[in-house]
């Protein structure tokens, strides 16, 4: 083989550093946008006299922002490429900051989450697709942890926000988030992204693809994520005993374990391959979450629950892999990707919400944590 084209094929074999720290910088500041809310909207209750309700609307049209431009964002990364998707996906987050932090009432409020939520939902499928890019063939998998660790500083750092802004004002937080937003899109001038051929895969085609291995790994992660987890603090307060306070430092906890999950399941995907390292994910959730749900209160039971919930994070990585691998040329599929990936986990919440009042939490939830299982045939390696 030529010394040139060696040269070639390990330049596109090691993972891009530079591309990914840019990539991963974008999406903390797109992450922050999306979840800044949450930490400070108690201080924004009591300003405007909002309720509960107004909350639910608030968060309802972030969530539907994000699963829109999903699906908006692919067809943009298919027609002007990564580098403008991100660029216009930072733009929204900037203007949905700028009008949080200088809103007046809740219309206007309301009207930043749609902006910060189309920001977030433009960013996935060009973040993603760089991602992929970035971890050339021989990291791929634990780069892609490390992508998947920007969204948990992301949620970190929108957590530290809002106790910033419970000290100086809540405004300050979006200010904080602006500021970034700017910064990320000021860096797209300045970066050269990689040009991806665009694939030629026709409608159905892509629309198979959407339904295939990777959406079903994300899924299920999604469902317990909004599913199971989300009903963890509930479930500790209801079943446990535990006071709010400590039911929601299980889930600290579980924040932190997830950093780690993420990069583990990153580098299990590179040496083992994602399908195994999907199925050795699915048994471990299995075995800790039917111990939290079934077992007394107790420290060991806590520990569980905490184990679950870091531990659900790592299939993000690992559907992301199998997607950037499956169809990252394919901007309509991957943003089709996050966005049912999404409605399935805000299904299972509904589900278990709704079911969860009729027959009792730790019923539903006990059969919730089953759905891990179902790695072990979706992620069944396929016929040689």
């Amino acid at each position: 083989m030529p010394t040139s084209a060696l040269r070639n094929r390990n330049h596109l074999e090691k993972p891009n550093w530079m591309l990914l720290s840019i990539i991963c910088g974008s999406y903390v500041a797109a992450t922050i946008g999306e979840q800044v809310l949450g930490p400070i909207f108690p201080d924004a209750l009591s300003e405007f006299g909002l309720s509960e309700v107004d909350g639910g609307i608030a968060f309802g049209l972030l969530a539907a922002s994000i699963a829109l431009l999903n699906l908006i964002g692919g067809l943009t990364l298919a027609r002007v490429g990564a580098r403008r998707t991100i660029a216009l996906a930072s733009l929204f987050s900037l203007l949905g900051a700028v009008i949080a932090a200088t809103s007046h009432s809740f219309a206007q409020l309301a009207t930043s989450q749609i902006f910060l939520g189309a920001g977030a939902g433009l960013f996935f499928p060009a973040g993603l697709q760089m991602a992929g890019v970035a971890g050339g063939t021989s990291r791929r998998g634990f780069v892609m942890g490390i992508y998947g660790v920007a969204y948990s500083l992301g949620l970190t750092a929108s957590a530290g926000l809002g106790a910033l802004g419970a000290q100086i004002g809540w405004r300050s937080a979006f200010v904080v988030s602006a500021i970034l937003s700017f910064l990320a899109f000021v860096s797209t001038f300045f970066t050269k992204l990689p040009s991806i051929a665009k694939s030629t895969k026709s409608g159905r085609e892509a629309l198979r693809l959407s339904l295939s291995n990777p959406t079903l790994v994300g899924g299920i992660g999604t469902i317990s994520q909004y599913g199971s987890i989300s009903f963890m603090t509930t479930f500790a307060v209801q079943e446990w005993g535990l006071s709010t306070a400590r039911a929601a430092g299980i889930l600290g906890i579980g924040r932190i374990i997830s950093i780690v999950a993420k990069l583990v399941s990153g580098s299990s995907s590179d040496r083992i391959g994602p399908f195994a390292s999907a199925r050795w994910t699915g048994i471990a959730l299995f075995i800790t979450g039917i111990a939290w749900v079934l077992l007394p209160a107790g420290l060991p039971t806590y520990l569980c629950a905490a184990v679950f919930a870091g531990t659900v994070s790592s299939l993000g990585p690992i559907a992301n892999m199998l997607a950037v691998e499956k169809f990252g040329r394919d901007g309509v599929t991957l943003g089709a990707f996050r966005s049912l990936q999404i409605a399935m986990g805000a299904t299972a919440g509904v589900l278990i919400g709704l079911f969860g009042e009729l027959f009792g939490l730790r019923l539903i939830l006990a059969f919730a944590v089953l759905t891990p299982l179902s790695l072990l045939w979706v992620c069944r390696e396929p016929k040689q």
